[in-house]
């Protein structure tokens, strides 16, 4: 495998697994957002009037956002790359950004648990 290809795989493939990682959605199940500030203040008051099912369906739903922002600037990349020949490279090496099913559909497709072919 071509060096780029394998830094375009661990990309896509590091994105997913920041996608299951979700800081918002973590404090939810917790019941508690970290920081300072107002916001924090009234999310932890929000945290604790609900139950704990409840949490976890709103870091269902946080996670589900936190995703959908990744794959969005995903395709919006990929619009850029189809529609004004932009290329990525790192390290030298261009990325293969077309060479499966397009970014945004790699990420969801290895985020279902798709295997890269090679």
């Amino acid at each position: 495998m071509d060096k780029g290809t394998k830094i375009y795989q661990e990309i896509v493939d590091e994105l997913v697994n920041k996608s299951r990682n979700c800081v918002d959605a973590n404090w939810a199940v917790k019941g508690e957002a970290k920081g300072t500030g107002k916001h924090i203040a009234e999310l932890n008051k929000l945290f604790a009037k609900l139950t704990q099912e409840e949490r976890e369906t709103l870091a269902e739903y946080a996670a589900d956002a936190y995703m959908s922002g990744i794959y969005d600037t995903l395709c919006e990349l990929e619009w850029y790359i189809d529609c004004k020949d932009m290329i990525i490279t790192v390290e030298g090496e261009e990325l293969p950004t077309t060479k499966f099913e397009g970014i945004g559909n790699d990420f969801i497709g290895r985020r279902d648990g798709w295997e890269w072919n090679e």
